[in-house]
């Protein structure tokens, strides 16, 4: 639900690395004589390099636009994540609602379904329109039915409580967490 793409985003990250482990074992080859001892056997690295005035400026300019293009991808990248669930606005007024509440009314709501292990919601700005992601960890053999009806519940108590329906991806979710989770036994 963000707006990058999360394969090109891993592409990306893993051609940087690379350039940047090449780089980081070229200079420390020609700075410190135990990287270039350990270098030596794979890679010949001249002892001494002159290099001109105008390369330098080149490579430095490289750099710079590299630099800057990466700080152009970092901060343009995501932009989905918001803690403002709702926003209504009429006239000079304004009334927020903070995502803390939509976690409180969801998780008052699953509280007593015995298969939940726990939830988490997000709220991302999509299109120019706020919409929820709730995250229900369901118990291992849990039913998943009976998770989604509790789920249904508590948006339906979400939309009275906001006043109007916010769009909403529901994500069962069953990990680690849920797999260690005991189950709760009742005693009558």
């Amino acid at each position: 639900m963000t707006k990058s793409n999360r394969t090109l985003n891993r592409v990306i990250l893993f051609v940087l690395g690379l350039v940047a482990i090449v780089v980081g074992i070229t200079i420390g080859a020609g700075v410190l004589p135990a990287v270039r001892d350990a270098v030596d056997p794979y890679v010949t690295i001249p002892r001494s390099l002159d290099v001109p005035a105008a390369s330098l400026w080149i490579v430095a300019v490289a750099c710079a636009v590299v630099i800057v293009l990466a700080l152009l991808w970092v901060f343009t990248r995501g932009g989905g994540g918001t803690s403002v669930a709702v926003r209504e606005r009429s006239g000079d007024d304004a009334v927020t609602i903070n995502v803390a509440l939509v976690r409180d009314i969801v998780d008052h709501e699953l509280t007593g379904v015995r298969d939940v292990v726990g939830s988490k919601v997000d709220v991302f700005q999509v299109r120019r329109q706020r919409a929820a992601r709730i995250r229900v960890a369901v118990r291992r053999g849990g039913d998943a039915v009976a998770v989604l009806d509790a789920v249904d519940r508590a948006l339906e108590v979400l939309d009275r409580t906001l006043g109007r329906s916010v769009p909403v991806l529901v994500h069962l979710t069953g990990g680690t967490r849920s797999a260690l989770a005991k189950a709760t036994t009742r005693v009558s």
